[in-house]
């Protein structure tokens, strides 16, 4: 007996029902893959992403957040000025152009309560937030947009978009620009919760961070470019308002298609939040969407399927006959079966399935979804899991990492040091002045206040990267990972200020400040005698009259030299720089170098380079200034074993040898000058 697909009295019934919101909002995004199909592709922007398609979700951010526009158009001009300071071609400046103006495009999803807190997020508004990014991703992927943009975007908001471990942690050069070019604008713009810094001190902030947070070579590229007259556009408020409002939606119908594409981005985090996974076929039997949960838990990336035939095999090998997608295009009616997957450990795993037909307004079934979801488990019960892990780990009153986890947290940085020691890392101690008069004087009410803003205040001034703890009482220790003494200690400077700077618990006649002990940590140290040798800095600033940074002196470590290095000329200097740039290209790479730093290029081979670096001065000799110091810079070029590779490109081994032109009167000032020499050549290398 064969199994009739012809409509039903129950399908007729079905169809007569008015379709709900899901089937509109699902039916746009149909309309917009058709739209990527039927445009004829022939500008440059085309190999990025639709250009109907970006000016769509250009609109939207307008019409949901102008400043939002605003923000994403400063931080596109940033990165181009970064990328053409690293050697950029045209097209790959237009790449993070695009991937700037869209970073933030899941915003226009989140509601306003969030998007325009005047404060910082708690973890589940952060979460919420995050969860759209993955949204904006799905979105991109949808449209088919160029996996160099989607990787950028992605990776700029930590998000990943493939089923491979062995990269996770390996960002693009265009997602670490952006993220530079990200942070600097934030910082130089007002927030609710604090004034814009000066560039000045948003530099001094980015260089604090490089290494750990930030590629210390972009933020350096970042520097020059901000020297440079092309940095004047940054200023420009009459071209940024034309820009903006050049994205404004005019038009009634422009207006619909931006507040639809918030709804589609509204729903599509519905879905995230209510099932493990979900997919979407259109009529021709294609993937349209194939959400970060089924990348997940199928193991195939989202690139490997849309806009691919779908066919039941993808999800599992023992379907049902016909297949339920099949059968709702067919009758029109929804369906749900069951789906048996092998957990880890090799287990059956039990999920509900539900596949949906998406209808349009005539009634006729343009696409359907599969909705999956594990049926003896809630998501709910995953965010109490979260809320009890956040119990576990943060203190109640303050919401920074509590004292257990510190210690947990300081064993893994200290392993990592102990395997990696030329790495170094320090911790930071503070303690608010007079906390017991404050409780005294004017109650533990307000005292609790001071704590919970001297807490905000912490991590805003950090930025990100640190580890920030309540150590007890008034007591904060801060775990600053990959961090030298003297950055530690410029930032415990500029926390101390911050907070004898910062009205405290919106009290007019309270005055708060702290006193702050250093201590980078030493060969001889395990994570017990570092904390007491911070605490005993700490002690010393208090007994020398508080609201002040003490530290403990890096032990000096003398070691006898070498025969080969007493050998070595006190007028040359060698220096090793390992970077990904093809040695065929390294003069093409070099040209921005060469134009910034009055430098010549006197000799290229295939092996070898030569580098003149400063003109001397009419007389000769060496003057003040860094440009009035010449020096001659051999760079000799040497492949690295087949196994040492970043990216699939091969890593090279350039060896410097810098010799002045002339004679310095001091070989410390010739020296110092061949140490920026190099350091600069490594910044315009990108190299480690």
């Amino acid at each position: 007996m064969s199994t009739s697909l012809s409509p039903s009295v129950n399908t007729l019934s079905y169809l007569n029902s008015h379709p709900m919101e899901s089937s509109r909002l699902l039916n746009s995004l149909i309309e917009i893959v058709q739209t990527v199909e039927n445009s004829p592709s022939g500008s440059p922007i085309d190999e990025i992403i639709n250009t109907q398609i970006l000016r769509r979700l250009l609109t939207a951010i307008h019409f949901r957040d102008i400043q939002t526009l605003k923000h994403s158009r400063r931080v596109g001009i940033i990165s181009v000025g970064i990328g053409s300071r690293l050697g950029w071609e045209d097209s790959e400046l237009r790449l993070i152009e695009i991937a700037s103006l869209l970073h933030d495009v899941g915003k226009i999803g989140i509601p306003d309560h969030i998007l325009q807190k005047p404060g910082r997020l708690s973890p589940d508004e952060a979460e919420y937030i995050a969860s759209h990014h993955r949204v904006a991703i799905e979105i991109l992927q949808a449209t088919q947009a160029s996996q160099e943009l989607i990787q950028i975007v992605a990776q700029a908001h930590g998000v990943k978009v493939d089923t491979d471990d062995s990269n996770e942690k390996t960002s693009s050069l265009g997602a670490r620009i952006l993220a530079v070019a990200d942070a600097f604008e934030s910082l130089t713009s007002a927030r609710s919760y604090r004034p814009a810094f000066d560039e000045k001190s948003a530099l001094k902030i980015l260089h604090e961070q490089s290494g750990k947070e930030f590629d210390r070579n972009i933020v350096a590229a970042l520097e020059r470019w901000l020297d440079s007259h092309e940095s004047r556009g940054l200023h420009d408020n009459s071209a940024a308002e034309a820009a903006v409002q050049a994205n404004a939606p005019t038009t009634d119908s422009a207006k619909a298609n931006a507040a639809c594409f918030c709804q589609l981005f509204q729903y599509l985090h519905l879905m995230e939040s209510l099932y493990d996974a979900f997919y979407l076929i259109d009529d021709k039997r294609r993937v349209v969407i194939w959400s970060m949960g089924a990348a997940k838990l199928f193991g195939f990336p989202a690139v490997d399927l849309i806009g691919q035939p779908w066919h039941r095999s993808v999800v599992t090998a023992n379907g049902p006959k016909p297949d339920p997608v099949e059968v709702a295009f067919q009758s029109a009616q929804s369906n749900c079966h069951a789906l048996t997957l092998k957990d880890l450990e090799g287990n059956d795993q039990e999920f509900d399935v539900q596949t949906v037909p998406i209808l349009d307004l005539n009634q006729r079934v343009v696409a359907t979804a599969e909705l999956i979801c594990d049926g003896n488990e809630s998501k709910k019960h995953r965010g109490q899991f979260r809320k009890l892990h956040m119990a576990a780990t943060r203190d109640a009153l303050t919401g920074v990492v509590n004292r257990g986890e510190l210690d947990d947290k300081m064993i893994q940085v200290f392993n990592k040091w102990n395997s990696e020691p030329t790495i170094p890392f320090s911790i930071v101690f503070l303690d608010i002045d007079h906390f017991k008069e404050i409780n005294d004087r004017l109650s533990h009410s307000v005292g609790d206040r001071v704590l919970i803003d001297v807490a905000r205040l912490i991590q805003d001034e950090l930025y990100s990267g640190e580890i920030v703890s309540r150590y007890g009482g008034e007591e904060f220790v801060i775990l600053c990972p990959e961090t030298p003494l003297e950055t530690a200690l410029e930032r415990a400077e500029r926390l101390r200020r911050a907070i004898m700077g910062t009205k405290i618990a919106e009290r007019e006649d309270l005055r708060v400040t702290a006193s702050f002990g250093v201590a980078q940590v030493e060969p001889n140290d395990d994570p017990e005698s570092l904390m007491k040798a911070a605490d005993k800095a700490l002690y010393e600033a208090k007994n020398s009259g508080r609201n002040r940074t003490c530290h403990r002196k890096i032990s000096a470590v003398q070691t006898a030299p070498t025969t080969e290095q007493k050998k070595q000329s006190d007028w040359i200097h060698h220096a090793e720089i390992t970077t990904c740039v093809a040695s065929s290209m390294l003069h093409i790479k070099l040209k921005g170098y060469v134009l910034d730093n009055m430098a010549k290029i006197l000799d290229v081979k295939e092996d070898s380079l030569l580098l003149q670096v400063g003109s001397p001065g009419l007389l000769g000799g060496w003057g003040n200034k860094q440009e009035r110091q010449p020096v001659k810079v051999w760079i000799d070029i040497h492949k690295l074993p087949n196994n040492e590779k970043v990216s699939g490109t091969r890593r090279i081994l350039l060896k410097t040898r810098t010799e002045p032109i002339g004679r310095p009167a001091k070989k410390d000032t010739f020296h110092t000058r061949a140490a920026i020499v190099v350091e600069s050549l490594r910044s315009y290398l990108i190299a480690d």
